[in-house]
């Protein structure tokens, strides 16, 4: 299968986290698509390299009223880091269930941290989050192996 320009996408990292990115949405005409109040609409993505292939990892605000922060977050910097955090939650019955919390990070010119909760838009974006994942497994793998060598 062919690939996109590779040399131009690399998964990219900061902090030992994934980068997020945001992009415009655009629309046939080839304009960037607006509300009806005239804000912007934009794409939340991770891009990254799997078996060779260039994907993007789509990724929404936990709730609709997200999007102002994260274009909040988006003017501070044009990166962010998405945290990633296994927790558990537990019901009135005392049943647990594991899952993954998603967010997002920037830090502005004073030192402040500003996050915002993100989901990635659907099951199939979790699955491209996995397999990103673990390509990046296998990285650190293979370069902890030529240093030891």
């Amino acid at each position: 299968m062919a690939t996109k320009n590779m040399t131009a996408v690399v998964t990219e990292t900061q902090n030992g986290n994934l980068v997020m990115v945001r992009e415009p949405i655009n629309g046939k005409d080839g304009k960037q698509l607006t509300t009806k109040d005239g804000r912007l609409y934009f794409a939340y993505i991770v891009r990254g390299v799997i078996r060779g292939q260039v994907k993007k990892v789509d990724f929404a605000p936990k709730d609709m009223g997200g999007y102002e922060p994260l274009d909040l977050l988006f003017d501070i910097a044009d990166r962010a880091e998405l945290i990633m955090e296994d927790k558990v939650m537990e019901d009135n019955n005392g049943n647990k269930t594991a899952y993954t919390a998603y967010s997002v990070r920037v830090t502005d010119e004073d030192g402040e941290v500003w996050e915002c909760e993100v989901k990635p838009q659907r099951n199939s974006d979790k699955a491209l989050l996995n397999f990103l994942l673990i390509e990046l497994g296998k990285q650190a793998k293979k370069a902890a192996t030529e240093t030891a060598a």
